[in-house]
């Protein structure tokens, strides 16, 4: 998900991550409130409800990248089906040149 990303960015956005836990049913990102940042999933499923699709990401995967890169509020809600285990980037930390790079990685769901 990072390849493209540089060393630079890549150290920095280590130091401003925290490490979160959500139990299972716990809503992560909630529909329509504004975005506050994204979270790169380390262990754990979480479901993304949004209004065209219903999608479920693992280890790996990054949810919230996108409402960070068109701005405003955020467009479907995360919830956690298992236990989630996650780094959490504020918005603040993210460039916005790396969030339209997450955001291509990531096309609009049908």
């Amino acid at each position: 998900m990072f390849a493209d990303v540089s060393d630079e960015t890549l150290t920095r956005l280590a130091g401003v991550a925290t490490e979160a836990d959500f139990p299972a049913g716990h809503v992560l990102i909630e529909y329509d409130t504004p975005a506050a940042g994204l979270y790169l999933i380390l262990e754990g499923r979480v479901a993304i409800h949004a209004t065209t699709a219903q999608l479920e990401r693992g280890p790996g995967d990054v949810v919230g990248e996108r409402a960070l890169a068109i701005g405003g509020n955020r467009g479907g809600r995360v919830s956690a089906i298992t236990d989630v285990r996650c780094l959490s980037i504020a918005r603040e930390h993210v460039e916005e040149d790396l969030a339209e790079q997450l955001l291509s990685q990531y096309p609009e769901p049908s």
